[in-house]
């Protein structure tokens, strides 16, 4: 409603304005507090829409035939049998469609120096190249027909010999996945500088160690579901699905059924949980929407367990050999890294350039001057690999934590003291590594300083030290970690072969009444966008956080995005915002001056009131002026109706969010169990958007990184066949194996955004990993364990423990 202290202003500058002083007010500052996530109320009701919730009119099935062998090909398909079961309204192969209906679908990253991409059709024309690879989509009047008639399809197979152990696919003679290629090796990447043979020569010590960063696997609390409906009459199509882009999926869709982008809409309820593994487009998204437009029919389908397992990609993968180069006093002059990275049977979405962003940041927060980092993109008779949480950068971090930490056993340097020797220090940033990275601030002294203080570090190792003299297996691990966020610097990306935007549009437009409806291009799967984007704008606008609404997920109603992923929500999406309700600042002051018949320098505005002078006086309420924008009489010349804006945010580089994380762990001598007794986080974000959300995020990051850590792995047996399809054979860590978290902060603000922001999404996930890995060493390699591969299960752990003793 209008301010009831100000009459509402309709023709002429000349009128008097309301002559009632100023009320006392407290400017509204939500930046930076820990406002209440303004979504949870609908999650925790159990009123949240997913899209399984969806139910349209004449809605149909879909369940797909997967292939049972790694590598095959495919002699015949019957499916006359399946078209006779009750209830089946089609079946339909690849064969079914043409290549106008359907045709490849597209990645978004293809490296300059990749020999092409192998077509990826969404169901298998003549060869199989994975298990749960689709080759018949089965469609009836209900999910359990469906479910049911699939097995009735006949599918014959001639097997292949398939390869799925990623060094030995690198191999010549090894078989080949693809046989239009000379060999399973994608690409070769190189990045570094300076010359490690000559380095390595001259230093006093070099350490080789061996890492396998395995596979790991999203698990979201909802598998991925699509809903396609195709408009026969207006011929448009419009896709339900959790994905974290509604805009790249639209895209990539309709290069794949050849639907013009302006006839699709993509819209994504509640996401159920994505982690980079609800990024890309899926085949299951085609071919819904393929069957959708030949049927004329909503088609649902919707992934079990078991198929989210085999056929939603994965992450990390990678093999590793590196050393380190040091002199006697344990400073780091040279890193050599080999990287045998999987990308499964296909490329996926972002897959390819993962692992050289990896490589980009394999020196980690230190000062090494010369690198030189080979990897390989290999392809295997597995599923892809994309996008999880870090996407490239857990690998790193995990990589250079565990080198120093060995450097630091060698050389018998206090693993503290010896990073410390290595930091790059404050004055030198912004920093380039030597594999091609810029870092755009960083304090990692301070960080680690704080840690240390957190957990007690020395007292702890004196703890630590009397628990061994009575047996017990104990030990203490650190990370510090740096990773780099926000995509920015578009160029350097499209020369690497990103294609994709690394801009963000925000939409803001302020209605009659004086509320705020906001559009970005980006896509929550639990950050809290909704409130801390109206954190922002409320901040900007100075007005109550409850006026402002945030929209996304829609296709129709955002119009461009790039999406959710590299923490780059706030520092593209969040600044866009911010410059967005700048404009609208700067407009709704222009024309308050206007109607107040002031100057805009005398104009004081707070709480959502401008009034002339600091000392009260005229005043009109921020509904006021947007009243008079809408109606569009009184206006300062030149000056157009309405209070709407649009603002574009192109980060001119990327940011360096960093941390320190430190873990003290106990294992068990007689089943090999670990036990987290300590775990400390101090993560730097640069400034809080909303400190609460930040640690949510740096809990979830957490559990996740612990879980690969200690319990999760996906694996397959040498004939390609799943040895972990289902939480049976998957452990993913329960709430009691999780220790309490402890978590810390410094802030030093990025200098490539106006809000300072550096995003902290996957933090989390980037340095637990070797925090805990390291603590487990330090726990077990006085008694001759030399390294041990995650995930650390006690099995592993045991085994070790037996071996070493004897």
């Amino acid at each position: 409603m209008p301010s009831s202290s100000c009459p509402r202003l309709v023709r002429s500058r000349s009128m008097s304005s309301t002559t009632a002083p100023a009320q006392p007010v407290t400017s509204r500052q939500y930046v930076g507090e820990s406002v209440p996530r303004r979504e949870d109320f609908r999650f925790l009701t159990g009123t949240g829409k997913f899209t399984e919730d969806i139910k349209l009119t004449g809605l149909v099935y879909a369940s797909v035939v997967r292939s049972t062998l790694a590598h095959a090909d495919i002699v015949s398909i019957n499916t006359d049998a399946a078209r006779a079961q009750p209830g089946v309204v089609a079946v339909f192969t690849a064969a079914d469609f043409g290549d106008d209906e359907v045709g490849t679908i597209p990645t978004d990253w293809t490296l300059p120096i990749m020999d092409g991409i192998p077509a990826r059709y969404p169901l298998a024309r003549e060869t199989v190249k994975y298990v749960g690879e689709g080759v018949a989509v089965v469609v009836a009047e209900t999910r359990a027909q469906a479910d049911d008639a699939i097995h009735f399809v006949d599918v014959e197979y001639v097997e292949r010999p398939a390869v799925v152990d990623t060094e030995g696919a690198a191999r010549e003679g090894a078989p080949l996945v693809h046989e239009h290629y000379e060999r399973n090796t994608s690409y070769l990447w190189h990045l570094g500088t300076g010359d490690w043979e000559a380095v390595a020569a001259a230093a006093d010590h070099v350490i080789d160690v061996r890492l396998v960063n395995q596979r790991v696997h999203a698990s979201s609390l909802e598998a991925r579901v699509s809903l396609a409906d195709y408009q026969v009459g207006t011929g448009t199509l419009t896709l339900y699905l959790g994905t974290q882009n509604v805009h790249v999926v639209r895209r990539n869709l309709s290069i794949a059924i050849g639907i013009p982008e302006n006839r699709i809409r993509v819209v994504t309820p509640a996401v159920g949980g994505a982690f980079g593994s609800k990024l890309c487009l899926y085949p299951e998204d085609v071919i819904v929407s393929a069957v959708s437009r030949r049927l004329g029919r909503p088609v649902r389908w919707a992934e079990t367990r078991a198929e989210h397992f085999t056929g939603t990609s994965g992450g990390r993968d990678h093999v590793e050999y590196v050393s380190l180069a040091a002199d006697d006093q344990g400073k780091i002059l040279a890193l050599k890294v080999t990287t045998y990275a999987n990308l499964g049977a296909y490329v996926s979405g972002m897959g390819a350039g993962i692992p050289v962003v990896a490589g980009m940041v394999f020196p980690g927060v230190y000062d090494i001057a010369v690198a030189d980092v080979d990897i390989h993109g290999v392809f295997t008779n597995t599923s892809t690999t994309e996008t999880y949480r870090g996407a490239g950068r857990p690998e790193a971090a995990y990589l250079i934590e565990r080198a120093v930490d060995e450097l630091a056993a060698k050389t018998g340097i206090d693993r503290v003291e010896l990073r410390r020797r290595n930091f790059i220090q404050p004055h030198q940033f912004p920093y380039s590594n030597a594999t091609g990275m810029t870092y755009d601030s960083g304090d990692y002294e301070r960080a680690l300083d704080k840690a240390l203080d957190m957990v007690g570090w020395d007292a702890l190792l004196a703890e630590q030290e009397a628990a061994r003299t009575q047996g017990r297996i104990v030990g203490l691990g650190l990370s510090v970690y740096t990773e780099f966020c926000g995509f920015g610097d578009a160029f350097q990306l499209q020369l690497v072969g990103f294609d994709r935007a690394t801009w963000e549009q925000s939409v803001i437009t302020v209605t009659r009444t004086g509320s705020v409806i906001v559009q970005v291009g980006i896509d929550a799967a639990g950050q809290g966008h909704e409130t801390s984007i109206a954190q922002i704008v409320a901040t900007e606008l100075g007005l109550d956080i409850d006026d402002v609404e945030v929209l996304q997920g829609d296709t129709d109603i955002v119009h461009f995005g790039t999406g959710t992923f590299n923490s780059r929500s706030m520092s593209s999406a969040g600044t866009s915002a911010a410059l967005a309700a700048r404009k609208i600042m700067a407009k709704a002051t222009r024309l308050a001056a206007h109607l107040l018949d002031a100057d805009v320098d005398d104009l004081v505005y707070q709480d959502g009131v401008f009034t002339v002078g600091p000392d009260g006086g005229r005043q009109l309420s921020f509904e006021d002026v947007a009243v008079e924008a809408w109606r569009g009489v009184d206006l300062p010349e030149g000056m157009e109706p309405t209070l709407k804006e649009m603002a574009v945010f192109d980060p001119p580089a990327f940011t360096s969010p960093f941390g320190v994380h430190v873990a003290a762990v106990e294992v068990d001598p007689d089943t090999g169990a670990i036990t987290i007794d300590r775990y400390i986080a101090v993560d730097d974000c640069g400034n809080l958007i909303n400190p609460q959300l930040v640690d949510g995020q740096i809990h979830g990051g957490v559990a996740q990184g612990i879980g690969q850590a200690l319990y999760e792995g996906l694996s397959w047996d040498e004939d390609g066949q799943p040895t972990a399809a289902s939480f049976m054979q998957y452990a993913v860590p329960r709430a009691h194996q999780l220790p309490r978290l402890e978590t810390g902060h410094t802030v030093t603000p990025s200098p490539v955004n106006p809000l300072g922001v550096k995003g902290v999404g996957e933090s989390g996930a980037i340095g637990s990993q070797p925090a805990v890995v390291n603590a487990v060493m330090d726990a077990v390699r006085r008694l001759g364990v030399d390294n041990l591969d995650m995930p650390l299960t006690p099995a592993k752990v045991w085994t070790a423990l037996q071996e070493a003793a004897k």
